[in-house]
């Protein structure tokens, strides 16, 4: 069976483009949706490093870049790739120092955790998703994946255990909740800004986080609660641990790592400034100048510089310790980010023409409808299309197409674009929809591609129900 899917993988990456194309979409559309196509089978059905790379060529040849080295240059060389890289090497090296034993026995050493895996399981994801507001998803994302591989380690749960699985996608919703909650800054910003000039009412940032953080609090409540039945998550063995067994040197922390601790976290500090302060000149310089992959890239530089702090004549950062650790660089991660990302977005631009046959097999459903029917509608399309394709893309694509309907239904735009916004930010099912997609699904502890999807599937059904009633409970008070 192995070979079959190789087969499959193959022939749609290919022979999917030797199609006659349909619709709107243009022959190298049918080649951009063959590669994709092909991309999802293999990470679904193999493995994620040779569909990666038979995808990289694909791409290089469909057309769409100008050449294969352009192809190449657009994956390899993106911006987020170069990001993660060096956020693996920063918060590899805060885990592999021995942060996450640490924080797993000061975390379930405390008497108000002590025999509430349930209460503990909550406490964490409910409050690192109020952090994800302001601290960047992939960078908390890499720390808390590795901090949760190691409480199941510490604990004792077996690599196929689907308490590693649970927590993984808690975490994974927990900060894109938290990331899309207020569209203060990055892309989310930018659809809030073509919302308002488009329908001229701009996003009221304080209902919007109102409404969203009530979603978030029953989602996390709702996921950590029903998840745990449905996956059938066994607590027994965190709930009867003994923090004794994680050995002395787990009940401080090293001074190498509170010395890279220090230095990520200014470097995160920097980041939120950034993205909050966009228009102050040093802001400025940080996003457009140095940007954010060059703002990791000198955090790990300087930590491969200075001291340990331990007397040992080395750096706080080694490099070899990081090469030689599979917690500290994911290839797969780092493969299915050059792949996915590019290629989704690629699909939406307009030589594909896959973008005008998706908008139009949604635009007539909105004619002559109610406003509570277009708003509950945005939301499901919405959620749809991120988890196709490019959330920045899609959001983006769906302002025209949504927006002439929502003015003249006479509802108050500003909670359509508020549920626009907010469930673009949600693409997590397919590894494309987004960056924290794609670390999540490629991350080595967590292999079975079928439990995965049931997992990210669960939490989108909550997700989208939680968000329909809400929005829907908002449109009655607000006209």
């Amino acid at each position: 069976m192995m070979y079959v899917h190789i087969i499959i993988t193959l022939v749609l990456m290919f022979g999917f483009g030797c199609l006659p194309p349909f619709a709107t979409l243009t022959p190298v559309g049918m080649k951009l949706l063959g590669i994709f196509l092909g991309v999802i089978y293999g990470y679904s059905t193999c493995e994620v490093i040779w569909p990666s790379l038979f995808a990289i060529i694909a791409f290089g040849l469909s057309g769409y870049p100008e050449s294969m080295n352009a192809g190449i240059a657009s994956m390899m060389g993106g911006s987020t790739v170069f990001q993660v890289i060096t956020q693996y090497f920063t918060a590899g090296a805060i885990i592999i120092y021995g942060f996450g034993k640490w924080f797993v026995r000061w975390s379930l050493s405390k008497k108000m955790f002590q025999g509430k895996p349930l209460f503990y399981t909550w406490c964490f994801m409910f409050i690192f998703m109020w952090s994800a507001i302001v601290i960047s998803q992939i960078s908390m994302g890499l720390l808390l994946y590795a901090i949760w591989g190691d409480i199941a380690d510490s604990c004792g749960y077996e690599k196929k255990s689907t308490f590693r699985y649970y927590g993984f996608g808690g975490i994974l919703i927990s900060l894109m909740m938290g990331g899309g909650m207020i569209p203060y800054k990055s892309w989310m910003l930018g659809l809030a800004n073509t919302w308002a000039e488009v329908t001229g009412g701009s996003i009221n940032l304080g209902l919007m986080f109102l409404i969203t953080g009530i979603i978030g609090t029953i989602v996390i409540t709702a996921y950590v609660i029903l998840g745990a039945k449905v996956f059938h998550v066994d607590f027994s063995k965190m709930e009867a641990f003994d923090v004794e067994k994680l050995g002395e040197e787990s009940k401080h922390l090293r001074p190498r790592a509170k010395r890279i601790i220090t230095v990520y976290l200014i470097t995160m500090v920097l980041a939120i400034f950034a993205g909050t302060f966009v228009k102050n000149p040093f802001a400025v310089y940080l996003n457009n100048t140095l940007t954010l992959g060059g703002l990791y890239c000198l955090c790990s530089a300087v930590l491969m510089v200075i001291p340990s702090g331990e007397g040992d004549g080395k750096p706080a950062l080694v490099f070899n310790d990081i090469k030689h650790s599979d917690a500290a660089v994911s290839w797969p991660v780092i493969l299915m980010c050059a792949v996915t990302i590019p290629l989704a977005t690629a699909m939406t631009k307009e030589p594909t023409g896959i973008l005008p046959w998706l908008t139009g097999i949604f635009q007539p459903v909105f004619e002559g409808r109610s406003p509570f029917f277009i708003l509950i509608f945005t939301i499901i399309v919405m959620m749809i299309l991120t988890n196709v394709g490019s959330n920045i893309a899609f959001g983006g694509a769906m302002i025209p197409v949504i927006s002439p309907f929502v003015i003249a239904s006479g509802m108050d735009p500003v909670l359509a674009g508020a549920a626009l916004i907010w469930i673009a930010n949600m693409g997590l099912i397919l590894p494309g929809a987004s960056a924290p997609a794609s670390i999540f699904h490629g991350r080595s502890e967590i292999p079975d591609a079928g439990l995965r999807t049931k997992v990210v599937c669960f939490i989108a059904l909550l997700l989208l129900v939680t968000t329909i009633v809400i929005f829907g409970l908002a449109s009655l008070f607000i006209h």
